[in-house]
């Protein structure tokens, strides 16, 4: 049985940024870059974060992002708990993540960065 650690685990549930929208994977960082865009993934004191980074250097969360996409407040379902500390919970909640990303964010992920400026 494999060990579940954060890089695995954001490559098991992410990996589909590099192989459908041309992002390149830094392992160091847990990020996926392309053009001036980066999404990175952080998991420390028990908070899980998908973190936007763009060009004017500014960050936005995933659940800031969706809640602009959505146009009304974004927040996860009660199933999941505020604080992510076992690897089991960091696998659920990257994977619905990773739902929510293919889901919502496909002109974000494809270039189109209006919703950011």
């Amino acid at each position: 049985m494999r060990t579940k650690n954060l890089k695995s685990l954001v490559l098991k549930h992410f990996n589909f940024l590099k192989e459908n929208y041309g992002f390149k994977y830094e392992a160091e960082s847990n990020c996926y870059s392309k053009n001036n865009f980066s999404i990175e993934v952080q998991h420390e004191s028990g908070e899980l974060k998908v973190i936007f980074n763009v060009q004017n250097g500014k960050e936005f969360f995933l659940m800031d992002v969706l809640t602009k996409l959505q146009g009304k407040e974004f927040s996860y379902p009660e199933h999941f708990s505020n604080l992510i500390l076992s690897m089991g919970d960091v696998d659920s909640r990257l994977a619905y993540d990773a739902k929510l990303l293919k889901e919502y964010c496909t002109e974000v992920l494809e270039g189109t960065l209006d919703i950011f400026f």
